[in-house]
């Protein structure tokens, strides 16, 4: 039994990462997170929205981008170590 749960426990493990990089900056970004000293991407988002009226885009969009790409880097990684694992889709 122990070699059908490990492959799921990895990818399972995995896929929590995207899971806690949303959440921290969710908590983060409105305020209840880490202290706004701490560097944090929900604290950047949330220190860029004031200067987005003002003309200064890129100061939320290029970090909205990068936690995009981690997020999805995580994703892609736990879909890609899946499709390895599983016997059914492996090749060989």
């Amino acid at each position: 039994m122990l070699p059908h749960v490990i492959p799921q426990l990895l990818v399972g493990l995995i896929l929590l990462f995207p899971h806690a990089i949303l959440h921290e900056a969710a908590l983060s970004f409105i305020g209840i997170g880490l202290s706004p000293h701490t560097p944090a991407i929900g604290i950047i988002l949330a220190e860029s929205m004031r200067h987005l009226s003002t003309g200064y885009w890129w100061l939320g969009v290029f970090p909205g981008l990068l936690l995009l790409l981690a997020v999805k880097a995580f994703d892609t990684l736990g879909e890609n170590l899946r499709a390895l694992i599983d016997p059914k889709t492996s090749q060989g």
